[in-house]
């Protein structure tokens, strides 16, 4: 046993040192000045509902143009303001295995008491000026309606999309998400909620929330709700007592968090509300991988339901392939661990040494074919990401053949 966890530690160590190597080797795009490609492509839709000219930017994932699998699809309210820290999140957790690969669709703002409230605020409002309030505040459900007849229908006509849709806000962009919900709630599938100005018109958000969720006790989303744990007046009590309301509904099918993060304030918080956000919505990619009672059935049919649910370029972190492989070495099960290792590979092309351990146990399960076609697969991907492991595999190949000879 102790021989078997030494092996399983040094597996995870040359695991993550290849991907640290495999992901310097990926370069980006440069424009001819030059300049770093990656964050997106603006495009200008002439919006009828809203009476005028809308600039999104899209950002495509790195694997979009290899294969032509669909992707879910990330709508970011203030996207300009947002797309930098976005874009480099996604790409993080992406390679980590913690999120799939996603399209991300950021709605660039250009009146956000407008389009972002879901109700007019007159006077003595905060952030109103005199008697006069916010005028133009209450444009929400205009704006959702442009989001749910002409950007996502746009985004969907052109672009691979996998049904699986997320929405995400910061402060008004929060308060829309969460008016989203409560208003048409089938056309997202999870909301990740920061720092919501619930504030707004003495909480009319939390009012109505009353309702809603005694109403929906079948709600089946996935949402988050983060803020800074030095957010200010308006901010922080205020989602607690929105937060509240769901908890008094004991709601089997929702999967929600919420939690006040480190001591940011209001702004600052955004980074790391997005990066938690992202990990929370997609918790189900980690927390399957290990079922009770599992076998190669289990777990294959597991591995299926997160590709239907998220598409086909789902992957679980790779430590999470590890431990349930360790589990089916320690059962003495080197077929289960085979198949473990088989979906591992497909999921990490990038990493060799997962196919020189299933190229040992095809071996030792007298699959000598199929062991050279391991470590002959080993050697493409070392050549492609540069890392040196050619000549070994070459010699395991040539050993098996003679052997089989």
């Amino acid at each position: 046993m102790k021989l078997l966890r030494i092996s399983i530690t040094a597996l995870f160590i040359i695991f993550f040192h290849l991907g640290v190597t495999a992901q310097m080797i990926q370069k980006k795009e440069l424009t001819e000045n030059n300049q770093l490609l990656g964050l997106g492509t603006q495009h200008i839709l002439k919006s009828e509902i809203l009476q005028e000219d809308r600039p999104i930017i899209i950002s495509l994932p790195k694997s979009y143009n290899n294969n032509t699998n669909d992707y879910p699809v990330l709508y970011l309210l203030d996207g300009l303001q947002n797309i930098k820290h976005q874009v480099g999140t996604v790409e993080l957790l992406t390679e980590s295995g913690i999120i799939p690969p996603m399209i991300i669709v950021a709605v660039e703002s250009l009146d956000r008491a407008r389009d972002l409230t879901p109700s007019n605020a007159g006077q003595n409002v905060y952030g109103g000026t005199g008697t006069s309030g916010i005028p133009q505040s209450g444009g929400a459900p205009i704006f959702l309606d442009f989001l749910e007849n002409e950007l996502i229908p746009y985004v969907e006509t052109n672009f691979r999309t996998h049904p699986y849709c997320i929405l995400e806000g910061h402060s008004f962009g929060g308060l829309f998400s969460i008016y989203t919900l409560m208003e048409k709630p089938d056309i997202f599938d999870a909301y990740i909620v920061q720092s919501p100005a619930l504030w707004w018109n003495k909480e009319e958000m939390t009012v109505k929330a009353k309702e809603f969720f005694k109403s929906n006790p079948s709600l089946d989303k996935s949402i988050y709700f983060g803020i800074g744990g030095g957010d200010g007046w308006g901010m922080r009590q205020e989602l607690i007592s929105y937060v509240d309301v769901i908890k008094q509904n004991n709601l089997k099918n929702l999967h929600w968090k919420h939690e006040e993060v480190g001591d940011e304030g209001h702004m600052d918080a955004r980074l790391l509300l997005n990066y938690h956000g992202l990990k929370s919505i997609f918790t189900d990619l980690h927390s399957e991988a290990l079922e009770e009672n599992f076998s190669e059935e289990t777990f294959l049919n597991s591995e299926q339901r997160l590709i239907d649910k998220y598409g086909k370029n789902t992957r679980r972190p790779a430590e999470d392939y590890l431990e349930v492989y360790a589990k089916f070495l320690e059962e003495e099960n080197n077929l289960g661990a085979i198949t473990v290792l088989k979906r591992a590979s497909e999921a990490y092309p990038e990493y060799p040494m997962i196919l020189n351990s299933l190229a040992q146990l095809y071996e030792k399960t007298d699959q000598i074919d199929e062991a050279i076609e391991a470590y002959e697969s080993g050697i493409e991907i070392s050549k492609k990401f540069k890392l040196g492991q050619e000549e070994g595999y070459r010699k395991e190949i040539d050993r098996l053949k003679s052997n089989k000879g």
